[in-house]
């Protein structure tokens, strides 16, 4: 069996172009590695954007790994004309926030390719359980890269279909057979764990 652990990154500054983590972010990232200590990684990926790759550096320093950047485990938000807010951040007038708290995802980025974006999610996600048959991997990458690839192990006709918490843990197993199944989801036991940090 191969175990997926998709992480989101910890949360990033904002207003800033490619933004690394905020101090919160940081602490997130922390808590994260020390509960993953145990895990036996066996391979350590990240998006090639700096928020995902700081949140993939303590994994880095307690496991011994070199996080390798996938391109295809990039966010949508590739539009770098804008510096980046992160979503719980946006003003609650404008009409992305009133999207997100109606839980209609799609509004959010409403120009967005939704097939290329799956496509590329899914392809992602093929090249690291292709790499590493039998091992557990730890994917650091973004809530819209998740939704959409566990939407599609599941099915689901919306591809945002919940909201993943900084530094969250969903995981997905590839059986002996190559089915692949949701074994859980937005998992953040660390960030409210009082042994997390230790």
């Amino acid at each position: 069996m191969t175990e997926l652990l998709l992480i989101r990154h910890g949360l990033p500054l904002a207003g800033v172009y490619d933004p690394g983590l905020s101090p919160e972010g940081t602490a997130q990232a922390e808590r994260l590695a020390a509960w993953l200590a145990h895990e036996d990684i066996d391979a350590l990926y990240a998006s090639p954007f700096r928020r995902a790759r700081e949140t993939a550096a303590p994994l880095e320093r307690r496991t011994g790994l070199t996080a390798t950047v996938l391109d295809d485990l990039r966010e949508w938000d590739t539009d770098v004309s804008q510096p980046y807010t992160p979503p719980e951040q946006i003003n609650a007038d404008d009409p992305r926030s009133v999207a997100l708290a109606e839980g209609r995802y799609e509004d959010f980025v409403p120009d967005l390719d939704w097939e290329a974006f799956r496509a590329r999610a899914v392809r992602g996600m093929d090249t690291m359980l292709a790499a590493h048959p039998g091992r557990r991997i730890a994917a650091v990458c973004h809530g819209g890269i998740t939704n959409t690839y566990l939407a599609t192990v599941l099915g689901l006709p919306r591809m945002f279909w919940f909201h993943p918490g900084y530094t969250s843990v969903s995981r997905v197993r590839r059986l002996p057979g190559g089915r692949i199944v949701l074994h859980s989801v937005n998992e953040t036991a660390h960030l409210v764990a009082e042994h997390a940090a230790a």
